[in-house]
């Protein structure tokens, strides 16, 4: 069982996760035990699959191991993580004695994600890419989900008809974005008919050159209040900027 710092170079930093690394498929009652001893937000487990011909992110043909991956909150387990899957990936490529190729593949509830390790330097000290499924976002409808007015009185702040998307909400500026302070009880009671809400990502474009937008994630019914960052708002986020 590893602790890895995803999105960052330095220590204690960036957004950590819990990886264990399994010989066989384990019983997900016990994952999910493992991930609420934890107490991160998302503990990933991983068990290889075999071998097989991949598609790159270029799409060229490579050979490539596979593993099964799943991610669990320390209440639920959830569809997909961009920073546990960047985690696993990363607790591969920098095992001892490396890997075999510089591609994993990994199978999910939200399908093929494909981690390549590109440059030089070893032990997975290079740039980990990944790929992972756009999902842009839609219109807030009457009846699916919170209401306008719900996610309004949760962020506490007027929101236009314009901005709602489910369950995203964009803000004017970063300023607003970094000083919002959403009731989570609010959020936590939001309902779709699969059940509670994932959670709920706020942006506004950035207000420099050191970013095209910002964001942040809460998700209090998975047990996660806030997520310092969160990979898989991005398949949101960046279709939508």
């Amino acid at each position: 069982l590893l602790h890895v710092d995803s999105f960052t170079r330095v220590a204690f930093a960036g957004n950590p996760a819990a990886v264990c690394l399994l010989d066989a498929p384990a019983d997900a009652t016990w994952m999910g035990a493992v991930a609420a001893n934890q107490n991160l937000s998302e503990t990933a487990f991983m068990w290889p699959t075999g071998a097989s011909e991949v598609e790159g992110l270029e799409g060229e043909p490579a050979r490539g191991e596979t593993f099964e991956l799943r991610w669990f909150t320390p209440s639920v387990e959830v569809d997909l993580c961009g920073h546990a899957t960047l985690a696993a990936a990363h607790a591969l490529f920098s095992a001892p004695g490396g890997r075999e190729s510089p591609l994993l593949r990994f199978g999910t509830r939200s399908g093929e994600l494909v981690a390549a390790l590109r440059g030089e330097g070893g032990r997975g000290r290079g740039c980990i890419e990944l790929e992972f499924p756009a999902s842009p976002p839609r219109p807030l409808l009457d009846g699916v989900g919170p209401t306008r007015g719900e996610v309004a009185l949760a962020l506490g702040l007027p929101i236009a008809r314009d901005r709602a998307r489910s369950p995203q909400v964009a803000l004017p500026d970063a300023g607003a974005v970094a000083a919002l302070a959403p009731d989570l009880h609010a959020v936590s009671r939001w309902r779709v008919a699969r059940g509670p809400y994932r959670g709920l990502i706020v942006t506004a474009a950035g207000s420099g050159s050191e970013a095209d937008f910002v964001s942040r994630f809460f998700g209090p019914a998975v047990g996660i209040p806030e997520d310092p960052v969160t990979g898989s708002a991005h398949c949101t986020l960046a279709p939508y900027w």
